[in-house]
């Protein structure tokens, strides 16, 4: 929904929240109530496919879940799903506001840039682990940036030489706004912990310098046998 959001014509916010029945100690779903959340999950999307609204996403904590919905303008988003099996012996709470903008999806759900930029680094440390890596053994590790101007991209690039970054290679047929790329090479470990920490260094860099840092990559440690 990121993209395309607010959506038009979808101005009233919906949320629909109810106490877990049997939350693990984190506040969590435990995996005995799955099913059953899976069916209420179900039920809101067919509920909201009939009133031509959208499911936005969900945020579960301290031992509940909230669904937050769009509905058009005159839909009843206080009867959502009222009287619905799949919600028999939950006790639901329902608002209804207007939020056309969907601040509270982009508020709530949506991933800060620091969130971001872990779900990332976790996504590739997993890719290495499926491939036998060590992740405590340092290799060279690229990362890449991209800048409007060409001296944005040197001075980014100055930067990053005095934390031990060596430029590897220019990039100047980048897209808009950011043409100008470069890659830069450092010996590293990839656990997720450590290799969080050098990337989010050079993301908090290269939008000092207004660029964006667009990720790194490296080779896997085999382990021993």
């Amino acid at each position: 929904l990121e993209p395309g959001a607010p959506v038009a014509g979808l101005p009233l916010l919906v949320r629909l929240r109810y106490p877990l029945r049997a939350p693990g100690a984190d506040g969590l779903t435990a995996g005995g109530e799955g099913d059953a959340l899976a069916r209420i999950e179900d039920a809101l999307a067919a509920a909201l496919a009939a009133l031509g609204g959208r499911y936005a996403g969900r945020v579960t904590m301290g031992g509940a879940r909230e669904h937050l919905c769009y509905l058009p303008p005159g839909a009843d988003g206080g009867a959502l799903l009222v009287g619905d099996p799949a919600l028999e012996g939950y006790a639901v709470e329902r608002t209804v506001e207007e939020d056309a903008g969907w601040g509270a999806f982009r508020e709530e759900l949506l991933p800060t840039p620091r969130l971001r930029r872990w779900l990332d680094d976790r996504r590739s440390a997993e890719a290495l682990a499926r491939r036998g890596d060590r992740p405590a053994a340092a290799r060279p590790v690229d990362h890449q940036a991209s800048f409007p101007t060409a001296a944005a991209r040197e001075a980014f690039a100055g930067a990053a030489a005095a934390l031990g970054f060596a430029p590897v290679e220019r990039r100047d047929d980048g897209p808009p706004p950011n043409p100008f790329g470069v890659d830069l090479r450092r010996d590293d470990p990839v656990s997720l912990a450590h290799v969080h920490g050098v990337s989010w260094a050079l993301a908090e860099l290269a939008t000092r310098h207004g660029g964006a840092y667009d990720g790194w990559e490296a080779p896997p440690a085999p382990r021993s046998p």
